[in-house]
């Protein structure tokens, strides 16, 4: 497939995806679906070199220059033209230390709270803060509607990094031309909706999660207030035992799962407990790039997947697994079919102006989050943002040998307390699980139990 290089001023549809961000956040009112990216930088920062190295980075990929104006109606993606991007620098060196943290803190909250005006553009901003004459820190902002994780990791960081390099030496970054533009997928998935296959994963899905109901909350919540966009979210961490890790791992090669099947596998026993639920679907992000082509483009490519799985079928938890394995393998044979299509078709209740088929996410990042390699600075990320319209949204990450895990959870539904004992259950279950895979659910759920009540 060759790189489309749509025009100045062509349009193209939106994907379902992008078309169910733009309505919600429309409707919500609040900048639900900012998308930022934070490094502290430690050396000597070129804040002009800087600023070239992103505008020749936007002018790369159409995604970043687009803009979505409302067409007869209906928002579409408009190719805006390439521009330089401005800049902006704060400088905070002259406060003392304590105070440049709280200030950063409140400048770049203020920063994650603006909306971005879609239909003028860009979908792209930065900024600059000054710690210290050696110590910087670099806010790199995109609108979810133009970009996913591998877009920042897979292509952009990397990119601006060579670009970066180039402005600081005067010379070519070697970057080749990107395979493929977010239009060409647009173009991909249109044509592939209207073929046969788009009707047999429609037809598995409508089978596969026929009579879905979203969990329960795991626990009641004093004056439980409806979910929503905009509302206040928790973030939580916790870091697994490298020795119940590297067991972990082990347990994986020898039952023949993968890491994702296993974790989600504990963390199902966890919400089977808490939420008195027999009948588990959780949602996970998929991405859509099964062609190669679309392996150097940037843009929002990922579709939500729901596996769903009956705990009452399970005596022990390697029965469970078992259960989890097939019913992720099936939802990952079937992930084309953008999930919107599902929930027309499924039509489900509605919860204060945010429709899911699911409430609960679950996700593993094996792929190192690599902070991009500038001459002469350290980067180091400083923020993992806890944007999430569900009650919970569980993410572990592999990071130098360690398993850690992050839950954002809704405030309204889940208290700080109840995250700290969910994930505090989940490393229990884990570390059970590690010892005797073939321990009964029974004997797991009790143990769990006497440690939530205790």
């Amino acid at each position: 497939m060759p790189n489309s290089s749509v025009p100045v001023g062509a349009r193209y549809p939106l994907t379902p995806g992008q078309l169910g961000m733009w309505f919600l956040e429309r409707m919500s009112g609040s900048p639900v679906y900012v998308d930022p990216m934070t490094f502290r930088l430690t050396g000597a920062l070129d804040v002009e070199a800087m600023s070239r190295a992103l505008t020749r980075l936007r002018g790369r990929h159409e995604a970043l220059r687009s803009i979505f104006p409302v067409v007869d109606g209906a928002p579409a993606q408009e190719v805006g033209a390439d521009t330089a991007l401005d800049v902006p620098v704060t400088d905070l060196s002259h406060l003392p230390r304590a105070e440049r943290e709280s200030e950063l803190a409140a400048l770049l909250e203020s920063d994650a709270r603006r909306r971005f005006d879609l239909a003028k553009g860009p979908a792209m901003r930065a900024l600059v803060v000054h710690l210290s004459p050696a110590e910087h820190v670099l806010r790199i902002t995109l609108h979810h509607i133009v970009s996913d994780a591998w877009s920042w990791w897979n292509v952009l960081l990397p990119e601006l990094a060579s670009l970066y390099t180039a402005e600081l030496e005067g010379g070519p970054a070697g970057l080749e031309p990107p395979t493929a533009q977010f239009s060409d997928f647009v173009n991909w998935q249109r044509a592939w909706s209207e073929g046969p296959s788009a009707k047999r994963q429609l037809d598995y899905w409508k089978q596969q999660l026929a009579g879905l109901e979203p969990l329960p909350a795991l626990a009641a919540v004093p004056s439980p207030r409806p979910s929503g966009a905009g509302r206040a979210v928790g973030t939580r961490w916790t870091t697994v035992p490298r020795p119940v890790h590297h067991a972990l791992q082990e347990l994986g090669r020898r039952e023949r799962v993968t890491p994702f099947m296993l974790l989600l596998a504990a963390f199902t026993v966890v919400l089977h407990r808490g939420s008195g639920a027999s009948d588990i679907a959780v949602g996970t992000r998929a991405a859509l790039r099964g062609r190669p082509e679309f392996e150097s483009a940037v843009g929002f490519f990922v579709n939500l997947l729901v596996i769903r799985t009956d705990v009452a079928r399970a005596v022990t938890f390697r029965d469970l697994l078992g259960l989890v394995r097939r019913s992720s393998l099936g939802a990952y044979a079937h992930r084309e079919l953008p999930f919107e299509r599902v929930v027309e078709e499924l039509r489900p209740r509605r919860r204060s102006g945010f429709q899911s088929l699911v409430n609960v996410l679950f996700s593993h990042q094996s792929t190192p989050e690599v902070p991009p390699a500038f001459p002469g600075l350290t980067a180091a990320l400083i923020n993992h943002d806890p944007h999430t319209l569900y009650d919970l949204d569980l993410v572990f990450y592999e990071e130098d040998g360690d398993l850690r895990a992050l839950l954002s959870h809704d405030l309204t539904r889940h208290t700080e307390q109840q995250a700290a004992a969910l994930l505090t259950e989940i490393t229990d279950v884990l570390t059970a699980v590690a010892q005797d895979p073939g321990i009964p659910l029974d004997t797991l759920l009790t143990t769990s139990r006497k440690h939530h009540d205790g």
